[in-house]
């Protein structure tokens, strides 16, 4: 009987750490946590038991790899190292980067696009990631990461203002009001910030739209993934949902190191 062979991704963000550890046979376990909480996420999980022989991981910002090293190192201390790629930025082998420079485009961006074209539904699509930073990404049917914009995302648009005008409350949540106008500073925060990034991210989304449309010569598809795609709910007809896109893009690297 050919052995089960277990994998493990990690995706490392800007403030989130996302993983899914995964066996031969498709079972998947996943979580997240903050980068610092990330040995204790992992030690909830089969991992320790199981022993991972692929290990790839994402890093967005390159004194991440430095934190988690040493983590990795303590876990499988025990167990013979598994092989662990790195994916820093666009220009891994792994991934297909049209920018124009691949070394200062992000990991999650070029495995976001990745992961689509390992779909191979012969279309190209609009990828909106949407966490710290929000990204309006223009993808290959092929997955190739062609462009795209980067804009503040819905917490950071928050952190800014409150940053830059301390007086002004404290807005919690998404906050609806009613009329055309708000008559409260929290609701006109909440609701203000939350109408600018919605139609902020609906602008950029109809521009990539568009030129792929004409570039292809056919309607993309809309993806929407991220921690905050929730924000975005209902903003783009026939969007759709596909959470954690670069953990599907990660494991498409192992699965074409595999076949090496």
């Amino acid at each position: 009987m050919e052995a089960i062979v277990y994998s493990l991704v990690i995706d490392v963000g800007n403030t989130l750490v996302n993983w899914r550890l995964r066996d031969g046979g498709g079972v998947s376990t996943e979580g997240h946590a903050p980068i610092g909480d990330l040995t204790a996420s992992l030690a909830k999980s089969p991992v320790l038991e199981i022993q991972p022989q692929q290990v790839a991981v994402s890093c967005l910002r390159p004194e991440h790899r430095s934190i988690l090293e040493p983590i990795l190192g303590s876990l499988f201390q025990q167990c013979s190292s598994p092989s662990i790629f790195w994916i820093e930025n666009g220009s891994a082998p792994q991934l297909s980067v049209a920018t124009q420079h691949p070394e200062k485009t992000g990991a999650d961006r070029a495995l976001a696009a990745l992961a689509w074209g390992g779909k191979n539904l012969a279309r190209p699509a609009v990828i909106i990631d949407a966490g710290t930073a929000v990204t309006v990404d223009a993808v290959s049917p092929e997955g190739e990461l062609l462009g795209g914009w980067i804009t503040p995302g819905w917490h950071s648009l928050h952190d800014s203002l409150r940053s830059a005008a301390p007086a002004l409350p404290t807005a919690t949540g998404t906050v609806e009001v009613d009329g055309g106008w708000a008559t409260d500073s929290e609701p006109a925060i909440g609701a203000g910030v939350d109408t600018f990034f919605r139609s902020g991210v609906m602008g950029l989304h109809r521009r990539v739209f568009e030129g792929l449309k004409i570039e292809f010569e056919s309607d993309p598809e809309t993806v929407i993934t991220g921690g905050d795609a929730h924000r975005l709910e209902g903003l783009i007809a026939g969007a759709r949902s596909i959470p954690n896109l670069v953990l599907d893009g990660l494991e498409a690297v192992l699965s074409r190191e595999k076949q090496r």
